[in-house]
């Protein structure tokens, strides 16, 4: 089977391994600090998951949160499970902001903010996604 997340090994875009879940950054960052929590196992639906990856799954959101929370001070933040593009059980953790951020002398504007998120994706090179996976990391308890 050929599943983006069953086969994921992207060094660059990977935050952190969990027992049942990966942490990794978007590979778009129109929203500075978008990253995905992916299952491990190949799975489609949440009803699908098994207690203890939901247990899991709560302790990766609260732990980006409180690392985006230090970084890039979020005004919101959306979690959102859709699997249009890639069905796999994946959630999208999307932090969300009413002022510009800036990140390595690149500006970032939430051109939505308040309205859902509007469908742009512009993939990001690899230079820029291994300086904030670095940040992030930093900044993430272990």
């Amino acid at each position: 089977m050929k599943c983006k997340w069953c086969n994921f090994d992207n060094k660059t875009l990977l935050i952190k391994e969990y027992k049942y879940w990966r942490l990794s950054l978007a590979e778009s960052q129109i929203l500075i600090g978008w990253t995905h929590a992916s299952l491990k196992r190949h799975i489609l639906f949440f009803e699908e998951l098994r207690d203890e990856e939901l247990i899991e799954l709560k302790k990766i959101i609260m732990e980006i949160k409180e690392t985006l929370n230090k970084t890039f001070k979020p005004d919101w933040f959306n979690v959102m499970q859709l699997g249009n593009m890639t069905p796999h059980l994946h959630f999208q953790l999307v932090p969300r902001y009413k002022e510009k951020r800036i990140f390595v002398g690149r500006e970032f504007i939430d051109k939505s903010y308040g309205r859902p998120i509007l469908d742009e994706w512009i993939e990001e090179d690899n230079i820029f996604l291994k300086k904030l996976r670095n940040y992030i990391k930093k900044e993430m308890k272990n």
